[in-house]
């Protein structure tokens, strides 16, 4: 009886070791530098380390199938819809349902069952050479297969999941016909292969190499209010589109993993970066759109104007990614 007195008593007196005492480990593919503003508000406020690994989505899925159940991670940050599905279809994240995030973040943005959630926004939007090309010629994502626009458009690879995603939209928009048949059009009006990111087309617009390109907004804001004074220089020189029949939107956001040691500090971590100053400075950090309502957006995007986004769910788009994928393998074996 004694020594059952004096085990209750030491239980009382020794700090046990508790989930509150590890860290939150989160994998990102956000740079650390965009992350460490944010990271260190948490931890002040919530009195929490957090571990920040930092790599590309590819290599981060790959890191967290490998692990299995002896993984630290307890969230995956990523961008693109197409990336979190890809998690969500690989069995490395668990569906988690917080009335907060559900509250916040709009349906069409965030898995039904709670499998990933968006937390700021980007738009694929288009870019022309003013002077080289009518603003009439370029008004929607289809006009981008008119005759009028042969030789003069420049995009990225289509298998990068950028890309991937616009044209799982498109199919969702138009049905796979039409966009089989739009693809083919694209393919056949570019000025060049496909090659280089988002702002490489940018410059390409720019220097005369083609007259038109699809391009992420983030990437355009970023020339645009960047320290580099020649990509300032090349982000005036040519003019943006909203595509009329709707904009295609698309994510960046995180789910927590499949065998998170703290699935609840990953929630709290989600809910946190749904706060109203931690959305501004989310996404204001990389040139996004906030994904709560009522966040303002930076000073630059206000610059870019408004837009009607596309009202389809990015989990039915995503749904369109297998058929989105088979179009772009048979246009690329075409002769």
């Amino acid at each position: 009886m004694i020594r059952l007195c004096i085990s209750l008593l030491v239980m009382l007196v020794i700090p046990q070791c508790s989930a509150a005492d590890e860290p939150l480990v989160i994998y990102g593919s956000r740079q650390q530098a965009l992350m460490e503003p944010l990271l260190q508000a948490y931890q002040a406020s919530r009195d929490t380390a957090v571990r920040y690994v930092q790599d590309k989505s590819d290599t981060l899925l790959r890191r967290l199938d490998a692990e299995g159940e002896a993984t630290p991670a307890d969230l995956l940050l990523t961008a693109d819809i197409g990336v979190l599905e890809t998690a969500r279809e690989m069995d490395l994240l668990q569906a988690k349902q917080s009335q907060l995030l559900s509250s916040l973040i709009p349906a069409k943005y965030r898995d039904p069952q709670g499998f990933w959630y968006g937390l700021s926004l980007r738009a694929r939007m288009m870019l022309y050479a003013p002077g080289r090309i009518a603003r009439f010629d370029l008004q929607d994502y289809a006009d981008l297969s008119s005759s009028a626009l042969k030789g003069r458009v420049c995009m990225r690879s289509l298998k990068h999941v950028y890309n991937q995603s616009l044209i799982a939209a498109l199919v969702a928009r138009w049905g796979e016909e039409k966009a089989s048949l739009w693809l083919k059009g694209v393919v056949s009006n570019l000025a060049r292969p496909p090659h280089g990111g988002d702002r490489d087309q940018i410059r390409a617009v720019a220097k005369g190499e083609c007259d038109a390109a699809v391009v992420n907004s983030y990437y355009y804001a970023m020339m645009l209010d960047g320290d580099n004074e020649k990509d300032r220089e090349i982000a005036v020189r040519v003019a943006r589109v909203w595509p009329e029949s709707g904009v295609h939107v698309n994510i960046s956001g995180g789910g927590v993993t499949r065998h998170a040691p703290h699935p609840q500090l990953a929630i709290d971590f989600l809910e946190f970066l749904a706060g109203f100053d931690r959305q501004r400075l989310f996404a204001e950090l990389n040139h996004e759109y906030p994904v709560v309502a009522g966040v303002p957006v930076s000073h630059t995007l206000m610059r870019l104007g408004a837009f009607e986004a596309d009202f389809r769910p990015l989990a039915l788009i995503a749904r369109q990614r297998d058929t989105a994928s088979r179009l772009i393998e048979d246009v690329s074996k075409a002769p």
